[in-house]
Order: C-alpha cells, then structure tokens, then sequence
C-alpha cells in the first residue's frame, strides 16, 4: 500500500508538471509577444529531440515563417589566408619566451599563461560561457572517436580526451541524432584528421567545412575532398553555420537563431585559437544565438570562426577537467569527432 500511495503522488506531480509545462508553452507560442514565440521556436527547432514541438502548437506554415525570418545566411566565401600572420611558434617550455619581445602586447597577453592556454569566462543577457585561447594553432587537431567503420558508439569528450593524452577539446562535427538518441559513431560531411582524409565522398562538394591547414591557418568555406587537398587541409570537419570570414559577420536576419548551448571554434590574425563553449537550457544560462557567437567572436578579434556542434554535445575541457555545465542529464554525449589541443 505505501509504495501504491508513493506511485499515486508521484504521478499525481509529474500530470501537473506537464499541465503547467503545457500551459507555458500554450501562453508563449499563442501569447501577444511574438519575439517570445518567436525565440522559443528556434530555440526548439535547433533542438534533435524537441524540434516537433512548435508543430503541436501552431500551423507549419507559421513555424517555417519564424524560420525564415530568423535565419543566418551562409557565405559562399572562403578564408582568404593572406589575413591571416602567426606568430612565432612557441618553444618547448615557455609560450612567452618564443616571441620577439619588442611586441609588449603580446607578452602581457600571454604573461603567466606560459603552456600557451588562457582560459576566460564571458556573460551576456541570456548566457555564460567561457573563451579558451590557444596560442600555437600547430596544436590544434581534429581527433576522432574511432576510424568510423567498427561500428561502436562514439566516445564521450573526457574519453576521447584520456585517449589523445589532449591539454584541452571542444566538441566537433555533427552525426546522425534522429529524437537525440544518436550514437555518435559515425560523422556528416568531411573530416580530415592529421593530412588524412577519414570521411567524406570525392565527388561531393560539403558545405560549412572547417579546420586548419598545412601552415596551421582556419579555413571555412565550401569544398570538396579535392578542394580541400589542394587547400592542403590537414584537419577538418563540416558543421556550422558559419559566423565570421574574413574579418566579416556573417549576414543574419531577425533574431539570428534561438538561445542554446553552443560551441565554437575561430582564429584571430595572429593566429590565435579560440575555443568558445556557451551553457544552456538552465535558469542561470538560457544560451546564446548564432549572433550572440558572431558578436563574441568578433569582440575576441576573431578572423574566421564557425559554429560546432551545440546543444547536449557542447563541452570544454582544460587540463582534465570539464569546464562547462553540459545540458545533458547523463554524462557527456558520444560523439564523433573533437577539435583539440595536443599534448606535447
């Protein structure tokens, strides 16, 4: 009986919880403030497992018009690398040391930060989050969760971490996540990791295609596999949209997406690396939009830089530990592939 009357009230709460989630729900989508409605669509379309939801509400056709409205328009450019000029790379004990002194801006920036990682918390109107720059792009890579033909789920970030013996990761690409039950084994688009080419179809020309090449120089743009070769990609993988080439935001409409957890990866002109990983979907951090990352990215100096993977896959790691609070309720996600920063 007691365990009876303990069901009965635990039912009993979760049916209000769903009444008053439904009723929240009902008031914001058929509610006055169309810029609320708005908002919370896109929050719920970027979503895998609730992006049906806005449907059960209101007519498709009004969902696809807050689409279209609110929407970043991908640049057909590609980083045009000449923007780009490295510094000297770092030597092997000490970041600051490497650099021609007589550039005092640089030596503060990096003054007691001599493993060449400076980790910064950020906060908007709707989010936190938290900067990772990295100052040798050389040490900056596409790691994998396995060679995706074994057909094992993905790796969680802090797996895939203690495997590369990594100093610090974001997560990557995308993967199929049909409801967000995906296993994470298996990548969308191209992906390049150490100068070889691990997935992808010859003949195909990807888009929102991301990562370094042979000089250690970020690229985003629209390739082919052969593109990318002749590019000299050595580590790459598709995702974005993209937020900023070439020292310009990309164009955006409305409200420029929802507010979710995000990551992001850019480089500044001295090629700079930065990690950018927002929390989300908490009463503390509700998350950014795309504009949100272009606005940052920009403050930060960044030249190129381009969306990741968000939602539940986003998560920073910085000397072993997670940095961010990830919105899934488990552990990390499994995953396919990771940007890092090696360890040597």
């Amino acid at each position: 009986m007691k365990l009876i009357r303990v069901l009965i009230i635990f039912l009993s709460v979760l049916f209000v919880v769903i009444i008053s989630l439904a009723g929240v729900l009902w008031v914001t989508f058929l509610g006055p403030s169309e810029a609320a409605r708005d908002k919370l669509t896109l929050s719920l379309i970027e979503t895998s497992a609730a992006k049906f939801v806005p449907r059960l509400f209101m007519p498709t056709l009004l969902v696809e018009d807050i689409i279209i409205r609110n929407a970043i328009i991908e640049s057909s450019e590609i980083t045009d690398t000449s923007l780009i000029s490295l510094a000297k790379p770092p030597s092997a004990n000490n970041y600051t040391d490497s650099f021609n002194t007589e550039d005092e801006a640089l030596t503060d920036e990096w003054d007691g930060y001599e493993d060449g990682l400076r980790l910064e918390n950020i906060k908007g109107s709707t989010y936190r989050g938290y900067v990772l720059l990295i100052a040798d792009p050389a040490t900056v890579y596409v790691a994998t969760s396995s060679d995706f033909k074994s057909g094992k789920p993905g790796l969680r970030i802090t797996e895939a971490v203690e495997k590369e013996g990594a100093r610090a990761a974001i997560n990557g690409g995308g993967f199929p996540d049909v409801n967000g039950v995906g296993l994470g084994n298996l990548p969308i688009g191209l992906v390049f990791s150490k100068g070889e080419k691990l997935w992808g179809d010859e003949n195909t020309v990807y888009s929102s295609v991301l990562g370094f090449d042979e000089n250690n120089v970020f690229i985003v743009g629209n390739m082919s596999p052969k593109q990318a070769k002749e590019l000299k990609i050595r580590d790459a993988l598709c995702f974005g949209p993209t937020l900023v080439v070439n020292g310009e935001a990309a164009q955006m409409t409305g409200l420029g997406g929802g507010v979710n957890p995000r990551s992001a990866i850019g480089q500044r002109a001295d090629g700079v690396v930065i990690f950018l990983c927002i929390d989300g979907r908490m009463p503390s951090s509700l998350g950014a939009s795309y504009s949100d990352l272009a606005e940052i990215m920009l403050e930060y100096g960044a030249i190129n830089a381009a969306n990741l993977d968000g939602g539940m896959s986003s998560h920073l790691i910085y000397n072993g530990e997670i940095i961010n609070i990830g919105s899934s309720l488990y552990a990390p996600r499994r995953i396919p592939t990771f940007f890092m920063v090696s360890g040597e």
